[in-house]
């Protein structure tokens, strides 16, 4: 697929990159943009080179949400629910993938933008950045997954505040929130955010997946559950020939080379 509304990257450290690219829309997502970061979600999925995945946006903006014009075109309810099923499929994609998943907030991030984010796993934002899930300014409901992640993130009260208010905060209370993890200077927030990526591709990636699956199934299962699903994937980890690469590399006093 050639895209035309994202930017689609993955350098030399197995570090993938999708950049909304609608700057003229805030980035905000269509049809087009919808199918293609499915289709790229595809192929960091499918592409063991690819160890890391970071999602920003172009130039000033991170994602203003769904195109209204793209529900303004939707007459019928069938069409709607086209909508409605693409957007969740893209929200489906992020959260399924294994890999780590960073985001950087470069600007505005509102409506399903600000789903985007929190299905991420680690947020660095810049010092300009705001966060908005003000679908109710157009009677709309939440969507794209904001009722399901913004209550775990920030708790019941304070997520009924802002989206039955459908208030707009800057970057300094969404870190104080903990949605996002840091601010930074606009011009230093790519190079920090890619050069976390970088870390992370550096490191045994397998374990890094089996920590983010716990974490997920965290949220469902009961503690004994949880215990017997660690025993699992640590007895699998120990076995894990990265686990013997890092235990050797303690007792050398040196840096692990875990496996790519």
């Amino acid at each position: 697929m050639n895209y035309k509304t994202i930017i689609f990257d993955i350098n030399e450290f197995g570090v993938a990159v999708i950049r909304l690219n609608r700057p003229d829309y805030l980035n905000a997502f269509n049809k087009d943009m919808v199918l293609e970061c499915i289709d790229a979600l595809a192929k960091v999925n499918r592409d063991k080179n690819i160890r890391v995945l970071v999602l920003t946006g172009s130039k000033n903006a991170f994602c203003a949400g769904g195109d209204i014009n793209w529900l303004k075109e939707s007459k019928e309810v069938l069409q709607k629910k086209e909508i409605m099923d693409l957007t969740n499929q893209m929200v489906l994609g992020f959260e399924k993938l294994k890999k780590p998943v960073l985001a950087a907030v470069n600007g505005v991030a509102a409506g399903a933008g600000t789903s985007l984010v929190l299905g991420c796993d680690i947020v660095y934002a810049s010092e300009d950045a705001r966060f908005a899930p003000n679908f109710v300014n157009i009677a709309a409901i939440p969507d794209a997954g904001c009722t399901w992640f913004l209550p775990k993130k920030i708790g019941y009260n304070k997520a009924c505040e802002l989206t039955l208010t459908g208030k707009i905060i800057d970057a300094k209370e969404a870190c104080e929130l903990g949605i996002f993890n840091k601010l930074f200077p606009a011009d230093k927030l790519e190079e920090e955010t890619m050069g976390l990526a970088k870390k992370l591709s550096d490191g045994p990636i397998d374990a890094m997946q089996r920590i983010k699956t716990l974490l997920k199934m965290s949220y469902k299962n009961e503690l004994r559950t949880q215990l017997e699903v660690e025993a699992y994937y640590q007895i699998t980890s120990w076995c894990d020939p990265d686990f013997t690469e890092g235990v050797n590399a303690f007792f050398e006093k040196r840096k692990p080379n875990f496996k790519r």
